[in-house]
């Protein structure tokens, strides 16, 4: 039985870290550690976390002595782990008991049936707004149902081209990614520069080297939405910017830097129920590469005549 590392990272949460950290240790598969980063919280979270470490001895604690970000407290969690998958666990959610047992079974089929070895497994979530008890909505995570999206179209999807609703495509929670040791040493750490969408960075680059994107087609996670310094206001829309400029290179490559950009600020506004704004500028996006404007309007068009021809 394969060692799994559940690596978390804590930030101020105290409300919910307990209850992460308990469905850490109540999960079913037996051969587990639990690595704990608290990101030098302000509240009582790293005393509620040294209480939990003195009392199993799965868990080890680490502590940054400055907050460095969210990226940087996954990268210090992964590097001090030892398990041959890893799974990430975040510090407001609680995590189904099969979570690790279905991901990793997942997991092990696709390399038996398809032979590949880059594979990232991510899985539905049950999102619920802060201080709410009933379910606000399922998030779908990406390759939940076969065909699974791989390669670069993966990498396209995220930066805003019009896509092949041939493929099964969806979200990439960080909160739910499981993945072989190997996989996140390919790929490399999470780019600590984004305080926010690092696990789009990651997914960005993780398609660029070919990688496979599959899920656990059930909701595993519970993800209590909380605010937070780097996800109100415009701060979403900068990060998303920022991940367009990072790679300015593949997009201008692809006759598409302008339009992801544009794409960017249209989601940003229809995220905002503003849906006007969303949509001119998702029609400016496209307006600014005609290439790219008429491969969606075929898409929409053959979606239309398959859902005529039922």
């Amino acid at each position: 039985m394969p060692l799994i590392s559940i690596v978390i990272t804590s930030f101020n949460s105290k409300k919910t870290i307990e209850r992460t950290v308990h469905s850490a240790l109540l999960q079913d598969w037996e051969d587990t550690e639990i690595i704990v980063v608290d990101d030098f919280s302000k509240d009582s979270s790293f005393e509620i976390l040294s209480n939990l470490a003195e009392n199993n001895s799965k868990i080890t604690l680490l502590r940054h002595k400055k907050n460095k970000g969210y990226p940087a407290a996954l990268n210090t969690a992964i590097k001090e782990s030892k398990g041959d998958f890893i799974a990430i666990f975040d510090g407001d959610d609680d995590n189904a008991k099969n979570r690790i047992s279905s991901q990793i079974g997942k997991i092990l089929s696709y390399e038996k049936k398809y032979k590949k070895e880059l594979i990232l497994c991510y899985s539905n979530r049950d999102i619920y707004k802060s201080g709410q008890r009933k379910r606000d909505h399922i998030a779908f995570a990406i390759g939940r149902k076969s065909p699974e999206p791989n390669g670069i179209e993966v990498a396209e999807f995220i930066l805003g081209f019009p896509i092949k609703n041939s493929k099964v495509w969806g979200m990439f929670g960080s909160c739910t990614l499981m993945a072989r040791r190997g996989v996140f040493k390919e790929i490399g750490p999470f780019d600590e520069s984004f305080r926010r969408s690092a696990e789009l960075d990651f997914a960005i680059r993780a398609a660029i080297k070919g990688s496979y994107f599959i899920a656990v087609n059930k909701s595993l996670i519970k993800m209590h939405k909380t605010q937070g310094e780097y996800k109100s206001g415009r701060i979403p829309l900068i990060y998303s910017l920022k991940l367009r400029k990072k790679y300015k290179s593949f997009l201008k490559g692809k006759g598409f830097y302008y339009s992801s950009k544009l794409i960017a600020i249209s989601n940003f506004f229809y995220n905002k129920n503003k849906y006007v704004f969303g949509f001119t500028f998702r029609l400016l996006g496209l307006l600014f590469a005609p290439y790219y404007l008429q491969k969606f309007l075929k898409i929409k068009i053959m979606n239309l005549l398959k859902i005529i021809s039922k």
